[in-house]
């Protein structure tokens, strides 16, 4: 059988044949021969073949699953992997395949039931483990991805991936020193150029992250209606009504509007009022804290805030929003900033919101 035979030329017959006189190693072997010169198509024939005569046969649906993974057929995937694993019970290699198809496809649920069913068999070492982190981490989950990642890395210290995917998460969380820390850790198992950079650029956005906000004073406003801290050295001025208090170079600034109501508002005319400024800030990026409206006790009134970035073409900003209701008063705080998140803007920006109350 000739190694350059195309697609269109496939003799189902003479592959019978040759999976029937073959060794299953050597079948193999020409599988892998057809991918290199990118058959699939001719691949996928004897694999199927091999599969019918040697149903037990691990490799013969690796081999193929691998194939529709190439062509990113992953139901396939799942399919073929599931007729392996009827054949052939909880075997580690087909359920690790499984669970990069299903992470593909979106099915977390099913892969992480997979997952758990191969640490409870005892089969589970550092890359379903970091698997495990990947999985995780995409559903937001980062706090319980990070336990995965140092478990996987503790069963094998040299786990570059799950080292390298652990600082991604905990740059999704803005702990950009535990990042970098994590990085020069896989920095000294091996010496790579892309961990370099990784580390570069992790440095250079904790340096944009610095800002100097003094500390938070109580505002001094007339009439003295309501309470709101402020950072001591931002400078206050009054434009068509709304009071802006800005830092000095203006990557931090804060506004707050009065309105007299005729009646107080219902959570769904607040929800409006916060995506009608949502919208006006571009993009949504990302959601820090998601829009929360409760009744404070201690204030007696309706208070509603939320924290997200967004992003206008190349530039990603950070923003938060602020509304407390009383007695047909309201009073709106937004704060904007260009300043690259962190958790110390983060924090910054919740001390603010969550200080704002009628008197």
């Amino acid at each position: 059988m000739s190694n350059n035979i195309l697609e269109n030329e496939i003799n189902i017959t003479e592959i019978i044949k040759e999976v029937e006189i073959q060794k299953k190693e050597i079948i193999i072997d020409k599988i892998n021969n057809f991918l290199d010169i990118n058959n699939f198509e001719y691949a996928k024939k004897l694999a199927e073949e091999l599969i019918k005569k040697e149903p037990q046969y691990k490799e013969a649906y690796l081999v193929l699953s691998d194939i529709y993974y190439e062509e990113e057929n992953y139901k396939a995937v799942i399919d073929i992997l599931n007729k392996g694993l009827n054949y052939i019970n909880n075997d580690k290699d087909l359920l690790e395949n499984k669970i990069e198809a299903l992470t593909s496809l979106y099915k977390y649920d099913e892969a992480k039931a997979t997952i758990n069913g191969l640490i409870n068999l005892g089969n589970a070492d550092s890359s379903i483990y970091g698997q495990f982190g990947v999985i995780l981490s995409m559903e937001g989950k980062y706090k319980e991805a990070l336990e995965q990642y140092k478990k996987a890395i503790s069963l094998n210290y040299g786990d570059i991936a799950s080292m390298i995917n652990m600082s991604i998460t905990y740059k999704a969380m803005y702990l950009y020193d535990d990042a970098i820390n994590i990085l020069e850790r896989a920095l000294t198992v091996k010496k790579d150029n892309n961990i370099l950079n990784r580390i570069n650029d992790l440095k250079s956005i904790k340096e944009k992250t610095n800002f100097y906000a003094g500390r938070l004073i109580p505002i001094r406003a007339n009439p003295d209606r309501f309470n709101l801290l402020v950072p001591e050295n931002f400078n206050a001025k009054i434009e068509n009504g709304i009071l802006k208090i800005e830092n000095e170079n203006n990557s931090i600034s804060i506004m707050i509007s009065y309105e007299s109501l005729k009646e107080n508002l219902k959570n769904e005319e607040i929800n409006n009022i916060f995506n009608d400024f949502k919208i006006k800030c571009g993009e949504l990026y990302s959601i820090v804290s998601p829009l929360s409206i409760e009744n404070r006790k201690e204030y007696n009134d309706t208070f509603a805030s939320t924290i997200f970035t967004s992003k206008i073409k190349d530039n990603y900003t950070f923003n938060a929003m602020a509304m407390a209701i009383k007695n047909k008063e309201s009073i709106i705080l937004t704060l904007s900033s260009s300043v690259y998140i962190s958790n110390y803007l983060i924090a910054f920006a919740k001390n603010i919101i969550n200080s704002l109350y009628f008197k």
